[in-house]
């Protein structure tokens, strides 16, 4: 009696391994209609019913009284096989298909160059030379960690937000002059010694709201646009110096404001294809606070290596 019980769920589950060969097969090729075949390794046949689900990720194999889901991934290749031999025709099973994964706009490391202009381009007067720059060294360092799009259209078209960090620095050219935070902003002047860092650096909070656009789904494989405006909130400044006197190096960290604005508002546009995009940043408010020295508005504009 007990050869025969095994010898009943032997065949049992040889029927079980073959139908799911079947449909195994049946979902790489990817079925049309129904398709019934009959399972004769028994002598009473078990009919074998294959619904692929059109237009879904599943595929469902009646043998007998159970019931055999296959569900597939994203490329429609089985992941997973469920066995549920009390299912019956009023069970119902909901497969939700992967979400295709968003096009960055955003998220990354950014490199560029900071500066600004004065009165939309005119140059800085000689009574304020004390802010003139040295673009090959006022580097601007951005982190932007977190992203989350608003689908609009599929991924194609989406709006962007997400917060990051920026770490602007403004190297000035005068090798003599010392920033003081009075009111207005001037500077001292020392010819005692020559200054071979004189940078002027700030960090900042940013979030971004911009409109997003994508010609793929495929982040390496994808032509990306993204416009619109950004807010930063300065965390802190200090103004960081270098010089040698009497044999000596030294190097002065002094922290304040600096009369710089807490807030600053800027126009956003970036464009890209695969994991590199080219950004620029123009402020739409000035860099230092009103009427605190002559009114300039800062830009950056670089590279970024998406996430």
């Amino acid at each position: 009696m007990t050869s025969a019980i095994n010898e009943f769920e032997k065949t049992r589950t040889m029927k079980l391994v073959s139908t799911i060969t079947i449909l195994l097969i049946s979902t790489s090729v990817g079925f049309s209609q129904e398709k019934v075949t009959k399972d004769s390794t028994a002598n009473d046949s078990v009919e074998v019913v294959i619904t692929p689900k059109k237009g879904q990720d599943s595929t469902i194999v009646k043998v007998g009284g159970m019931k055999i889901i296959v569900l597939n991934d994203e490329k429609n290749e089985p992941r997973k096989i469920v066995v549920d031999t009390e299912m019956d025709d009023s069970d119902t099973i909901e497969v939700k298909k992967p979400k295709d994964k968003d096009v960055s706009h955003w998220a990354g490391i950014r490199v560029g160059v900071n500066g600004y202009l004065h009165n939309d381009g005119l140059p800085i007067p000689s009574t304020h030379d004390y802010l003139m720059l040295d673009y090959g060294r006022s580097i601007s360092l951005g982190v932007n960690l977190i992203e989350h799009d608003f689908r609009l259209y599929k991924q194609y078209v989406e709006l962007v937000t997400g917060l990051g960090f920026q770490f602007a620095n403004y190297t000035f050219k005068n090798k003599y002059t010392t920033l003081t935070n009075t009111n207005p902003l001037s500077a001292s002047v020392d010819s005692t010694f020559i200054l071979d860092k004189n940078q002027l650096r700030a960090t900042y909070l940013t979030a971004p709201l911009m409109l997003g656009f994508s010609t793929h789904k495929d982040e390496d494989k994808a032509f990306r646009l993204a416009f619109g405006g950004q807010i930063s909130w300065r965390m802190g400044s200090r103004l960081r110096q270098q010089y040698s006197f009497q044999g000596q190096t030294f190097k002065p960290r002094i922290r304040s404001s600096y009369d710089l604005n807490p807030f600053l508002f800027h126009a956003v546009a970036s464009v890209g294809y695969g994991p590199l995009n080219i950004y620029a940043n123009y402020g739409l408010n000035t860099l230092f606070e009103k009427n605190k020295t002559i009114p300039i508005t800062p830009f950056d504009l670089g590279v970024q290596i998406m996430f």
